[in-house]
């Protein structure tokens, strides 16, 4: 298919979002609301009404947003689908509604800097605004004002290695867990990062789109489209500040003293992270609650290259 077409695709569309503040930054997430009997999924009133540019130190003054109502569901039956690096939400959306239709409550966060979570563009940035730390607990904040004590967990890449670092600091939030495109540990040059940087200088935002797209999902045109949507979109400078984090870290200890149930699966076609998993394969291997499977004709985003299996297999993993 020609590069062109992938501008034409139709990508879903995604609910309104609501927000939870962290220091200068706004969190988007949105919610998809649980409708067993029907395949139309009602979404929430209206956007929740926050602009960073205005208030960028609101939430720092006078805290997080309280919720201000029970929580519909059991908790048991609340999933976070959360996307990876340089994503965003939209990669969830036929997800999001699948696990809707079977009666579950779905949350999909835009992680921080990604789609319409923000920040100011005048704040001066540290090293801390984007480590591997700050990201995962501005979910655990989302979790809070969704008064969600306990989820289950469903990352691709670095939405896998967030989950990870919940499961090491509030492991009880997390009822079962399901990984793809993640290695639980990573090892790679620091250089690996300046290389990015001079890409991102050398080839113009609508090839790298393009490229983007073609090297993540394995021959899907309609997946191929989501993700050159929301690479057009990345705040480069930004994913290259949380890149500096993921270059090197080492999470394999949180899975192994988790208890609960936990699924890999493992995209025969996501070339990168099957030649990271070594040691997270050996690690895991003899753990009884862990499970590896390997779908054919998957990349890095399986649940767009092959969404009717990675639903299913997810769904009788939950269940």
């Amino acid at each position: 298919m020609p590069d062109k077409d992938l501008k034409t695709l139709p990508v879903p569309d995604l609910p309104p979002a609501q927000f939870v503040g962290r220091g200068y930054f706004s969190i988007a997430y949105y919610i998809f609301e649980p409708e067993p009997n029907s395949a139309f999924i009602p979404e929430p009133d209206e956007e929740e009404a926050f602009c960073p540019e205005l208030e960028p130190d609101y939430f720092l003054e006078f805290g997080y947003p309280k919720a201000d109502k029970k929580p519909r569901f059991p908790e048991h039956q609340t999933i976070v689908l959360c996307h990876g690096l340089a994503a965003g939400a939209l990669q969830f959306v036929h997800s999001a509604r699948f696990f809707t239709r079977q009666g579950f409550r779905v949350i999909v966060p835009d992680l921080r800097a990604h789609g319409k979570s923000s920040f100011p563009q005048s704040h001066t940035f540290s090293e801390n605004d984007f480590t591997i730390e700050a990201m995962a607990t501005d979910l655990l904040a989302i979790l809070d004002k969704e008064q969600v004590k306990q989820t289950h967990w469903v990352g691709n890449s670095l939405g896998g290695i967030l989950g990870l670092w919940i499961m090491g600091v509030q492991p009880e939030r997390i009822n079962r867990f399901v990984s793809f495109g993640t290695s639980y540990s990573l090892d790679m040059p620091a250089f690996s990062v300046d290389l990015m940087r001079f890409a991102t200088k050398l080839i113009r935002r609508e090839h790298l789109a393009q490229l983007g797209a073609r090297l993540t999902c394995y021959n899907n045109a309609n997946a191929q489209a989501i993700i050159y949507t929301l690479l057009k979109s990345m705040d480069i400078n930004s994913i290259l500040r949380i890149a500096r984090h993921l270059h090197r870290y080492d999470l394999i200890a949180n899975a192994v003293n988790f208890e609960r149930p936990i699924l890999m699966i493992q995209g025969a076609r996501d070339i990168s992270i099957n030649s990271a998993l070594k040691n997270t394969l050996v690690k895991m291997a003899t753990r009884p609650n862990f499970t590896l499977i390997r779908v054919e004709k998957a990349g890095h985003c399986a649940n767009l290259d092959q969404p009717e299996k990675i639903h299913q297999l997810m769904l009788d993993f939950l269940k």
